[in-house]
């Protein structure tokens, strides 16, 4: 996997993604390069995944500008994403998003046969059914995710932002409205998953317990504003989240 040097400057975004509309955040900058672990967190309604949104490309940011290697994810006047750039990108959506009508297995195939991952049917197969053991999920192939628990929904989605083997992943809230014991178990596997990768690996968490024990870089999203772990004012920032 090729190291990438992902780059945000004058970041700015605005609630729902509506204009005119109140600002989440602006003049958002960071430079992150992989192999590298991110935790975003800060208080609900803060505009964690607004952010997360607009880092990943599922929305067009309202200023600024998005770089892959020094590639433009948004092109001038375009209203969908630089390809080159988004395929290089996975994501996790807090909803999980997966396909109802689909199967768990046909969930994970699904993908890699439209991005042309899998030479045929047979092959998709063959990887799907390695990811589904990877999280966990072997004996579940021919069910529907709304027969599956919340939990099980969560490593589905996991395993599908990562079965196109993305350079940088993007993961919103994995463990929200999981139970303390769920909430455990899904972060150590996210963190075993990500651990045998050289990517870049960005994720939005309330729960600053599982965020201590991940030992990844983390930032705090208050007021608009990102404090990242040893620049100024972080800990004040972070002691306004914990109260």
């Amino acid at each position: 996997m090729m190291r990438a040097e992902y780059v945000v400057t004058g970041l700015a975004q605005s609630k729902g993604q509506t204009w005119p509309g109140p600002l989440v955040f602006r003049e958002l900058n960071l430079s992150w390069k992989s192999p590298s672990f991110h935790l975003i967190l800060g208080p609900s309604g803060g505009g964690k995944s607004t952010l997360l949104k607009t880092m990943a490309g599922v929305w067009r940011p309202l200023a600024g500008t998005v770089k892959l290697d020094g590639e433009d994810l948004w092109e001038p006047g375009s209203t969908v994403p630089n390809l080159r750039c988004a395929s290089r990108i996975g994501y996790a959506f807090q909803n999980n998003a997966l396909f109802s009508s689909m199967r768990v297995i046909e969930n994970l195939t699904y993908p890699l046969l439209v991005r042309r991952r899998a030479e045929n049917a047979s092959q998709a197969v063959e990887i799907a059914t390695e990811w589904l053991r990877k999280v966990g999920l072997e004996n579940s192939s021919w069910i529907y995710p709304q027969d599956m628990s919340g939990g099980m929904q969560k490593r589905l989605a996991i395993a599908r932002a990562l079965i196109l083997e993305p350079e940088i992943l993007f993961l919103d809230d994995p463990t929200a409205g999981l139970d303390p014991v769920t909430s455990e178990k899904l972060m150590q596997l996210i963190i075993d998953l990500i651990s045998k990768r050289e990517g870049l690996v960005v994720m939005v968490t309330n729960d600053i317990d599982r965020a201590r024990e991940s030992h990844a870089q983390r930032h705090f999203l208050v007021d608009g504003k990102l404090y990242s772990e040893g620049s100024e004012h972080y800990l004040e920032a972070e002691e306004r989240f914990l109260q």
